[in-house]
């Protein structure tokens, strides 16, 4: 017969121990983190390299024995390629799915209608797909760039330019912020370093002729022409160049940095120069993982799409770590001031206005069908020629 002491105490035990296994069995509980990307629509390609870097990350976290015990779900939704649909899936991760954690989506356009979500919901929002300065200068307090901002990407052209003589410059971009925000560098570049801006010219996506700015640019005779945008954009700029026998001295464009702006151009992608914030062959925290994991699970190099999804969920995963809790105010406090090492380079953010001030960019040109690092100094791989030999010297 058990004595009432004797039984209190067993009891006490009994609660002990359900008490262990419900926090074993919370602290099992998969965590879920969300965000959408472009699975359709004119983004699609990039979306799908944005992706790699998350699902990779998530292989990785869980292989370590996940986030704080907990092993990592991911959440995705398909935004075709609409910032206005990128809100919506924001609302419904927050507020239907109740997913714990929040990654952006891929461009600024969806960034900036995406993290206007997080921020009324007061849940902590971290970019890592759009370079836009302008979605961080909006006075909010959850949204955290952890992406290359757009400064980063232009910040070799007056090297370049000053290096070869280049003198004047053209920008023909895609119409959203973060093409804006880099004109905005580059007037600051241009009149600091003595550089002319000659025109700033902007198409609506789903453009595919660009034969009127071809002729103005070519009118001008700008040295340098220089555009924001997306790989396909790039691919038939060269095309378009191609067909009226006509090159600037320098074609600067962030598309030509992923590999299937080479596949599709071949020899009349030779010598563009490609703004790029990654390379597999950095050596920088934990890239060589990253790029053996690419390679085993896609059979090819990691591009700056699928690195700077793997940067973000990595800043995020540390972030957490670090705060040693989910709790949205207490990550947030974290990241005002957090700094840390990924594979696209050193994170650290303003502390006002949470813009990435810690990556840099780089400049690369396609040589024998590979990109070839020739900005910075410290960097490179290979020297820059240029002017851009002729179409009959090719």
């Amino acid at each position: 017969m058990v004595t009432p002491t004797r039984r209190s105490a067993t009891a006490g035990l009994i609660g002990l121990a359900a008490t262990g296994w419900t926090a074993r069995a919370r602290a099992a509980e998969p965590l879920r983190m969300g965000f959408a990307v472009s699975q359709s629509g004119n983004l699609a390609d990039s979306g799908e390299l944005f992706k790699r870097g998350v699902d990779l990350w998530k292989e990785s976290i869980n292989a370590r024995g996940g986030l704080l015990g907990r092993p990592v779900e991911i959440v995705v939704y398909d935004d075709r390629s609409d910032p206005a649909t990128a809100a919506r899936l924001y609302e419904r991760l927050i507020t239907g799915d109740k997913v714990e954690l929040l990654l952006s989506p891929w461009g600024s356009a969806s960034c900036a209608t995406a993290s206007a979500v997080a921020e009324k919901h007061k849940r902590v929002f971290l970019n890592a797909g759009g370079a836009s300065e302008s979605i961080h200068l909006r006075g909010f307090k959850y949204v955290f760039q952890s992406a290359p901002a757009i400064g980063a990407y232009v910040s070799g052209v007056a090297p370049m330019a000053t290096r070869h003589g280049f003198k004047t410059i053209a920008v023909v971009s895609r119409d959203y912020p973060a093409a804006r925000d880099m004109s905005k560098a580059l007037e600051k570049i241009a009149a600091e370093n003595g550089l002319k801006i000659d025109s700033v010219e902007y198409f609506p996506a789903g453009t595919t002729d660009y034969s009127s700015n071809i002729a103005r640019v070519r009118q001008a005779n700008s040295d340098i022409w220089i555009g924001i945008g997306y790989p396909n954009e790039a691919i038939e700029m060269v095309r378009q160049f191609r067909a009226v026998n006509y090159l600037p001295k320098m074609f600067i464009h962030n598309g030509p940095a992923q590999d299937d702006f080479v596949a599709a151009t071949g020899k009349d992608g030779e010598y563009v120069i490609a703004i790029s914030l990654y390379e597999p062959v950095l050596k920088t925290e934990g890239n060589a993982e990253f790029v053996a994991a690419h390679k085993a699970k896609y059979k090819s190099e990691p591009g700056y799409y699928a690195a700077f999804s793997y940067q973000g969920a990595t800043v995020l995963e540390r972030a957490v770590t670090k705060t040693g809790s989910f709790d949205q105010d207490k990550i947030r406090e974290t990241l005002t001031t957090f700094e840390t090492d990924g594979v696209m380079g050193h994170h650290k953010v303003d502390p006002k206005t949470y813009v990435q001030i810690g990556l840099k960019g780089l400049l690369d040109q396609i040589r024998g069908g590979k990109r070839e690092i020739v900005w910075p100094d410290d960097l490179k791989t290979a020297d820059a020629v240029l002017p851009m030999p002729g179409w009959d010297k090719r």
